[in-house]
């Protein structure tokens, strides 16, 4: 209640307190990267007799609907955080060594897409004065899955990446050539707010051609591309042609274990052919020798 009092009386006597004290920022905007840390700052002027234990600072987010959400106070040098939101504990910090020289730096770690937007730098200290600043977000589309599936008539190439903010996809043939006419790009949001977008684009299977993928990130301006070909079919992708490869090794194991199979059992014939011989001979010479004796 105290804090919109404060804001409501700075609003009615601004012109008059920005003669005296004025809170400035040396940047209209910051852009951070997601899951780094980013500093925002604001200054005020402070003289040689300067007390912190007579300063006030405030930094609220201005939310979507232009309500105040206040995440870091600090009354009469001390830190009061004790209604501080849930998503702000431990990832706001104001650097103290720094007020002396007139600068109120909060430090905001681990950015997450949900911190974007306006925020603002109220200070209290012989005068009443704030000043906004904006913090964009971005995370860049760097890793870019792919996968390739080849069917009887189509070959299937799937581009899936995260980033935010929302990208636009455009895929690309070997020539130059645009083809997101015939190309699906679907996409949503995770529970960190980064959009997870997938592409897939379908050709001709016997078409083989080297095709890109690119992600436009206009925040940014930044692109990242990925080249597919059909010879890029790897994993799951190969299971169509398991049964092609089996056979053929089916037919190698046959074509090399066949001749050793003949010459196997034409051993075992000659053996059993010998055998017979002397066995027929045996019979053939008691014979005779019974023949003798009588």
């Amino acid at each position: 209640m105290k804090i919109a009092v404060l804001l409501c009386i700075l609003g009615a006597h601004l012109p008059l307190l920005t003669a005296l004290f004025v809170v400035t920022s040396p940047r209209q905007f910051y852009t951070a990267s997601y899951g780094n840390n980013i500093t925002v700052e604001c200054r005020f002027p402070v003289g040689s007799n300067f007390n912190a234990n007579q300063l006030n600072v405030y930094w609220y987010h201005i939310l979507g609907d232009g309500s105040l959400q206040e995440i870091y106070r600090m009354r009469e040098g001390k830190e009061m955080l004790q209604d501080q939101p849930s998503e702000y504990k431990e990832r706001v910090f104001l650097m103290w060594d720094e007020l002396y020289s007139g600068r109120a730096l909060l430090e905001i770690s681990q950015v997450r897409v949900s911190d974007a937007g306006t925020y603002r730098c109220a200070i209290d200290l012989n005068g009443v004065d704030y000043k906004d600043t904006a913090l964009k977000v971005t995370a860049s589309y760097e890793n870019i899955e792919t996968s390739v599936t080849k069917e009887k008539e189509e070959t299937e190439f799937i581009c899936q990446s995260m980033g935010y903010p929302l990208a636009t996809v455009a895929w690309l043939d070997g020539n130059g050539c645009g083809l997101n006419e015939t190309a699906n790009t679907t996409y949503f949001t995770d529970n960190q707010g980064l959009y997870n977008i997938k592409s897939v684009l379908r050709v001709k299977a016997n078409i083989n051609r080297t095709y890109v993928c690119t992600f436009w990130n206009k925040e940014l301006n930044r692109t990242t591309s990925t080249d597919l070909r059909i010879t890029d079919i790897k994993g799951t992708h190969e299971e169509a042609d398991i049964f092609p490869s089996a056979v053929g090794i089916y037919i190698i194991i046959a074509v090399v274990t066949a001749p050793i199979v003949i010459l196997i059992v034409i051993i075992l014939f000659l053996f059993w052919t010998v055998k017979m011989r002397r066995r027929q001979h045996k019979t053939y010479k008691k014979t005779n020798m019974d023949h003798s004796l009588m």
